[in-house]
């Protein structure tokens, strides 16, 4: 409990650090809260793009999913020596870890709040950048979320605490119920696709993607230390959360009103892509 209290603040900490750190405030007067039709319809439109991104992809990509692909299958091979070792060498120590840090940013608890605290500090310093990573931030939890959920009920993989002994090879194949859905981790997915969001937001500041992946990877990590999933879940949903992430932000749309030059009159209109 101390340990979540402690990660609670720190996250109310590191909000306005975020702000701050980024000056991309509004003018004086009202400012837009960007949460309009806009925005909702966004949830629509990155949907329709994750489903149909496939036939997008170009020659890299395609390498970057063979890459997955192929590192998922490696571990699947290895998924019952990896899951004997690891429970073989917990301690109470990592399990306080585990279950006061780690699995509450992959459930949403530490995780939403933090983003209502960056769209609340947004708002009071007027920053565009943190309102809308925030924002994003939401809009790619629940898109990984309901991506990694219509996975696991079409594959309906056993969990490793599901079966004495657990057996990695357990699938029960698709629309079987509620049971059985290890594959992918939704944790990590949600975990690396809020990650992404700001660690893509905020690039040019160093120390925000270490911290952001990091603490995703930790996550990740935990759903195995837990014995909750197989390695091969955690490392498909976190390639599956930082899909989603990138293409949130890259489907970013912001309209800028800029002066021309300090020195002259006139507006530059920028449209960010």
């Amino acid at each position: 409990m101390y340990l979540s209290i402690r990660l609670f603040f720190s996250l109310v900490i590191f909000s306005p650090y975020l702000v701050f750190g980024q000056q991309d405030s509004t003018s004086s007067g009202r400012q837009k809260s960007f949460i309009d039709k806009q925005y909702l319809k966004s949830y629509l439109t990155d949907s329709r793009d994750i489903v149909i991104s496939p036939v997008r992809w170009n020659t890299y990509q395609w390498i970057g999913v063979a890459a997955v692909v192929g590192t998922t299958v490696l571990l699947f091979s290895q998924d019952e020596e990896i899951q004997k070792w690891v429970q073989g060498n917990r301690t109470p120590a990592l399990d306080n870890v585990s279950a006061t840090i780690f699995e509450p940013i992959g459930s949403g608890l530490y995780t939403l709040p933090a983003l209502g605290i960056l769209y609340g500090c947004g708002l009071i310093w007027r920053n565009d950048r943190a309102k809308i990573t925030a924002l994003k931030g939401v809009e790619a939890y629940l898109l990984a979320g309901v991506a990694s959920q219509i996975i696991k009920h079409l594959t309906h993989r056993h969990r490793p605490n599901q079966d004495i002994p657990p057996d990695p090879g357990a699938w029960e194949g698709p629309f079987r119920g509620f049971d059985f859905t290890s594959f992918p981790s939704g944790h990590a997915a949600a975990a690396f696709a809020v990650a992404t969001v700001i660690a893509t937001s905020y690039q040019q500041t160093i120390w925000v993607p270490i911290l952001c992946y990091s603490l995703a990877t930790g996550t990740a990590l935990s759903r195995v230390y837990d014995n909750n999933h197989w390695a091969s879940d955690v490392v498909f949903g976190a390639a599956i959360g930082f899909a989603i992430g990138k293409l949130v932000v890259r489907n970013e749309r912001r309209l800028k009103v800029l002066p021309v030059s300090p020195a002259g009159p006139g507006i530059s209109i920028v449209y960010t892509f």
